[in-house]
């Protein structure tokens, strides 16, 4: 059976439905932990068409880092993971398939040592790359236990009230 991605996110889509129904308390949000799901904005992206021609398309990234402690140094370089995605998508474009989808085969464990390399530290463990503008930390994707992503600002947030509370705790 040849599954297709968008086809497999339909699925999980509509699962993810029918989960919220009965367990709507599972969307509660997860301070980070152990493989931790940071979810970046979407950028834009060159893309070739199958005539040879370059197109412009939205991708949304969702990285996976291993150790809580290294979520908050991946937030704070964030940009340069961002610039790091980008330049490589420029040095090898995705492709458009047929229907007029992006193609991702094998992009996510290409990008991995990328991102790694311009961090500085083995911190991300896998890269998935979705077509579009998505937010799956919100709606109805975001009830499911391993759907649960993190943007950013609110890792931050919770670093830096974390680190106030170590900081008031030793003038104590």
């Amino acid at each position: 059976m040849n599954f297709s991605p968008n086809r497999t996110l339909k699925f999980i889509f509509v699962i993810s439905l029918i989960v919220g129904m009965y367990f709507p308390g599972a969307a509660n949000a997860q301070l980070p932990g152990e493989n931790s799901h940071i979810q970046l904005q979407f950028v834009m992206v060159p893309a070739k068409r199958p005539n040879g021609m370059t197109e412009s398309r939205a991708v949304t990234t969702v990285y996976t880092v291993k150790y809580a402690e290294d979520v908050p140094t991946f937030c704070q370089k964030a940009v340069h993971v961002r610039e790091t995605l980008i330049a490589f998508l420029n040095k090898y474009p995705l492709q458009i398939g047929p229907n007029r989808q992006l193609v991702f085969d094998g992009v996510g464990p290409k990008l991995v040592p990328h991102i790694n390399r311009t961090l500085g530290k083995v911190m991300v463990t896998e890269a998935v790359l979705l077509e579009g503008g998505k937010r799956i930390a919100k709606g109805a994707m975001s009830r499911l236990p391993f759907a649960h992503t993190q943007g950013c600002g609110r890792v931050l947030e919770e670093y830096e009230q974390r680190m106030n509370e170590l900081l008031n705790n030793k003038e104590k």
